[in-house]
């Protein structure tokens, strides 16, 4: 992996829009906060654009994201909103292979081309808060936020709860569930072998959820792979008791591996999300659990 530049007080973020249009609002709020980071917000042109289920038609998508990637002076992509759209461009962006590592943020539907940037350039991605969702709403942690951005991997400590024990150390990638179900049988489907999986999502039911997982498992794709981090799943359970039964039952997709599970990981849909960096090396050990961390290799 090619690691991506740090951010620094004062630096420049571009901010664009692959997925859905966005709400003034949350924009004025996003900006504001940015701001309030020590960042200077750089939108593309025309960031209010609707286009339906899209903000902006594919071939916008993929103009702004060269200017943003192709200017100097930006020192890190940031992802407006998730919704739909990113993974209407994932078949029009290889030449972004040979661009210069850049900080890329985003979550949600940006989990494809989250996934696509990191096989097209071999770097790292960072998977946190959107700029005019979570940022706008404070619904993330700021400090891990800006720690992890500054590049200081190796402080990172992500607590949750252990669904089934055990020790892994290796590549994390994943994201939103919905999305990676929906790549089985495509050439985009992200490279999970020897991987530790990062799964979560928002106002899914129980059922729709235990599909997902059915179709990763029938696909191979927890047969190869060294533990799962399940997310907080916002919206999809009525009660704890639910809750409880759904984990309970997915069980059964993992028995014959060895590998650990946790889940109410605060990444992506959270309350109070966390930051992670995609495709580098993180630990698990839930003989004295205190959470994920980093691999003091951090890149590898």
């Amino acid at each position: 992996m090619v690691k991506p530049g740090k951010l620094f007080q004062g630096d420049k973020v571009g901010i664009f829009l692959p997925s859905s249009p966005i709400k003034q609002e949350y924009r004025l709020n996003g900006l504001d906060e940015i701001r309030d980071m020590g960042f200077i917000p750089v939108e593309v042109d025309n960031i209010s654009a609707d286009s339906g289920y899209t903000g902006k038609p594919a071939d916008e998508i993929i103009r702004d994201f060269e200017e943003l990637m192709g200017d100097d002076t930006i020192k890190a992509l940031w992802a407006a909103r998730g919704g739909y759209g990113s993974n209407l461009i994932l078949d029009k962006i290889d030449h972004i292979a040979e661009m210069k590592p850049r900080i890329i943020i985003g979550s949600s539907d940006v989990s494809f081309l989250l996934w696509r940037v990191m096989s097209l350039m071999n770097m790292p991605v960072f998977y946190g808060p959107m700029a005019y969702s979570a940022i706008s709403d404070k619904g993330y942690d700021r400090e891990n936020l800006i720690s992890v951005l500054s590049g200081n991997y190796t402080e990172l400590k992500v607590g949750g709860k252990v669904l089934r024990g055990g020790k892994a150390e290796n590549i994390v990638t994943g994201g939103c569930l919905s999305n990676l179900a929906s790549l089985c049988g495509t050439g985009f489907f992200p490279e999970t072998k020897d991987r530790i999986i990062l799964l979560e999502d928002i106002n899914e039911r129980p059922f729709r959820l235990d599909r997902m997982i059915w179709q990763l498992s029938e696909s191979g794709t927890f047969s190869g792979i060294k533990g799962i981090i399940f997310g907080e799943f916002p919206g999809c359970f009525k009660d704890e008791k639910e809750k409880s039964m759904f984990y309970s039952s997915i069980l059964k997709y993992f028995e014959q591996f060895d590998y650990p599970v946790l889940y109410d990981m605060p990444f992506g849909h959270s309350s109070f999300t966390k930051t992670l960096p995609l495709g580098i090396k993180i630990q698990i050990d839930t003989s004295d659990f205190e959470g994920i961390g980093i691999s003091e290799k951090g890149v590898i």
